[in-house]
């Protein structure tokens, strides 16, 4: 271990980053951000506890020298070499806080990290934390981006219980303010209804590829509608993932991704587009085994992405 640490000593930051709460890139080059809320749900609770389960999860592979390279043997790549990571903590929420002062809070620590140029990766919480950190990230960068979502649900409500900024409204409510320029949607399935959307999400330009028909096809096929080099911001709930493997989420549906194939898109838009930033969401420990295979496997798609984000930056120098 590169400071004599085993992984599972010491604090539990992620990565074992460095905790730093307003950092600069002389500090890091990827800001950690955890957004510990969870009363947008409409079904079960606990996603607040999930970017704590995320951090100890990341210790497993917490064990590089320094900023040294990791191997992904089975990609045939290098990760993460020269990367410096930090940990900024998470965004204090009180309980039954609105949405104006939660968009406040939010704001306050994430839109500092992206205007000072570190990759932000907000942990969640529930989905509902999505349009709060779109807006900091679009008021930092004060530029067009398209959206990139992985999920089981479309999460275009207009409403679920007169409440407009529920997890189930982030993608209409970010469409609907201007925060992105497109929505590309991955991996959703099960039951819908016509509070869903669908034809409106279609209306107004959403591309959804079904999780049966991204299983079935090519990766390639599947990321050639973004323009080489655009701007993208990743958001991931883990609900995409088949419950088989990531149980512990609050509205988890049969089917879904496999980790293979959701890293394979990840990489892929990865390597094809500029991604700005990213999120994980929907983690809810108390759902999951003794083992925390959800969190594990949501930690191991941020470690891949921003691995191959980074990849991609060094090969444009």
């Amino acid at each position: 271990m590169g400071n004599g640490e085993m992984p599972f000593a010491g604090i539990a930051t992620f990565f074992k980053a460095p905790h730093v709460t307003r950092p600069t890139t002389a500090d890091g080059d990827v800001a950690v951000l955890g957004v510990p809320y969870d009363e947008g749900t409409t079904s079960r609770s606990g996603a607040r506890m999930g970017p704590r389960a995320l951090r100890e999860a990341s210790t497993l592979w917490a064990y590089r020298d320094g900023t040294d390279a990791l191997y992904d043997g089975e990609a045939r790549v290098q990760l993460m070499g020269g990367v410096r990571w930090v940990d900024c903590g998470d965004v204090a929420l009180g309980p039954q806080q609105t949405a104006p002062r939660r968009l406040t809070a939010v704001l306050e620590r994430l839109q500092p990290v992206v205007e000072a140029g570190l990759f932000p990766v907000t942990l969640g919480g529930d989905h509902s934390i999505l349009y709060q950190v779109l807006t900091s990230v679009s008021r930092a960068r004060k530029a067009p981006f398209h959206l990139v979502q992985f999920d089981t649900h479309m999460d275009y409500w207009d409403e679920e219980g007169d409440e407009r900024y529920s997890h189930a409204s982030p993608i209409i409510r970010s469409q609907e303010h201007g925060l992105v320029s497109g929505v590309t949607q991955y991996g959703i399935r099960g039951l819908h209804t016509a509070s869903d959307n669908i034809a409106l999400a279609r209306q107004r330009g959403v591309r959804t590829f079904w999780c049966e028909q991204a299983k079935d096809t090519l990766v390639d096929d599947l990321v050639g509608h973004l323009a080489p080099g655009a701007d993208v911001y990743i958001t991931f709930d883990i609900d995409a993932l088949d419950p088989a493997i990531a149980p512990g989420t609050g509205t988890p549906e049969p089917g879904g991704f496999t980790y293979y194939e959701a890293k394979s898109i990840l990489l892929a838009i990865a390597a094809r587009c500029n991604v700005i930033g990213m999120d994980l969401v929907e983690v809810a420990p108390q759902y999951d085994g003794p083992g925390q295979l959800t969190a594990m496997h949501g930690v191991r798609l941020i470690l891949d992405t921003v691995g191959a984000v980074f990849r991609r930056r060094s090969a444009l120098r």
